[in-house]
C-alpha cells in the first residue's frame, strides 16, 4: 500500500486536503492511506525516519511557517529519504517550477489552495495521475542501487552494475559499471542485504551481478565479469555453482 504524507500548517486547509484524499481513496479504490497528517515538518521527517517502506507520496505546503523548513527545504530533505517519493506542493502561487530546480526537488504537480472549490477537483486529477504512472511502473519496473557520494544521490540502474569492490581506502566501496565507476561510503555486507536477489558474494572484497558473469574458471578461483577477472574464495565456489545453476 502507498503511503501518503500530508504538512500544511494550516490546520483548515490541511484538513479539506486530508479529506479529498480519503474520498477519492475510497472512491476509487486507490491502494493509498494517509500516513501523517501534520503541520510540523520536524513530525513528518521522523514519521519517514520510522517507515521501513519508501517510495510515498508528499502534500506539501510551500509556505510553511517553521524557522527551519520552508516546502522547498522540506522537501530537499525528504528526497535525502525517499529518492523516488512523488512530492505535490500545496502553494498559493502559481508558477513556482523554477523553484524545485533552485532547491533540486523534482514536484510531480502543484495544487493552487486559495480556491477551496477547485482543491477537491485537483487533487482528484492529481491523484488519478498518480495512479497511471504507479500502474506503468509496475507493468515495466526498473531497479536502482541509490547511494550517497559527496554531497550527490545516485540512482544506478541494478541491470548497468557489474560488481562492487571494497576499496584501499577504509569503509568505502567502488562500484564498477556500465558507465560507472566511483568510490562511496559504504560497507558489502550491507550492500549484500539488499541487493541478494540479483548480487552474489564470491569473496570478501567482491559482489558481483549473476547475470554479469561471463565466465566461471574453477581451476584458478576466479570469474570474468564484463572482461574483468575478480577472485572467488574457497568457500563461496559451491555456494556460487548453485546460484549459477
Amino acid at each position: 500500500m502507498v503511503q501518503i504524507l500530508l504538512c500544511d500548517d494550516d490546520d483548515r486547509i490541511r484538513e479539506e486536503i486530508a479529506r479529498c484524499i480519503k474520498s477519492q481513496i475510497l472512491i476509487m479504490e486507490y491502494d493509498m492511506q494517509i500516513a501523517q497528517s501534520s503541520q510540523s515538518p520536524v513530525i513528518l521527517l521522523e514519521e519517514l525516519k520510522q517507515m521501513e517502506e519508501k517510495r510515498n507520496i508528499y502534500f506539501l505546503d510551500v509556505d510553511l511557517k517553521h524557522p527551519e523548513y520552508d516546502g522547498f527545504l522540506l522537501g530537499r530533505k525528504i528526497r535525502d529519504t525517499d529518492p523516488y517519493g512523488t512530492i505535490v506542493y500545496i502553494t498559493s502561487f502559481g508558477d513556482l517550477a523554477y523553484k524545485t530546480f533552485q532547491y533540486h526537488v523534482e514536484a510531480f504537480d502543484y495544487i493552487v489552495k486559495d480556491n477551496i472549490n477547485e482543491l477537491s477537483s485537483s487533487i482528484a486529477k492529481c491523484l488519478a495521475s498518480i495512479q497511471s504512472r504507479l500502474v506503468s511502473e509496475k507493468t515495466d519496473p526498473v531497479e536502482y542501487y541509490t547511494f550517497k557520494t559527496g554531497d550527490t544521490i545516485r540512482h544506478i540502474p541494478l541491470d548497468d552494475i557489474y560488481y562492487f569492490e571494497t576499496s584501499t581506502k577504509s569503509h568505502f566501496v567502488i562500484l564498477h559499471g556500465k558507465n560507472e565507476h566511483m568510490e562511496f561510503l559504504g560497507n558489502l555486507s550491507t550492500i549484500e542485504k539488499g541487493l541478494e536477489e540479483h548480487f552474489i558474494r564470491i569473496h570478501r572484497s567482491y559482489l558481483v551481478a549473476l547475470n554479469k558473469i561471463e565466465q566461471v574458471d574453477l581451476k584458478h578461483n576466479t570469474v570474468t565479469v564484463a572482461g574483468e577477472v575478480c577472485p572467488v574464495a574457497r568457500k563461496e565456489k559451491s555456494k556460487l555453482l548453485e546460484r549459477m545453476n
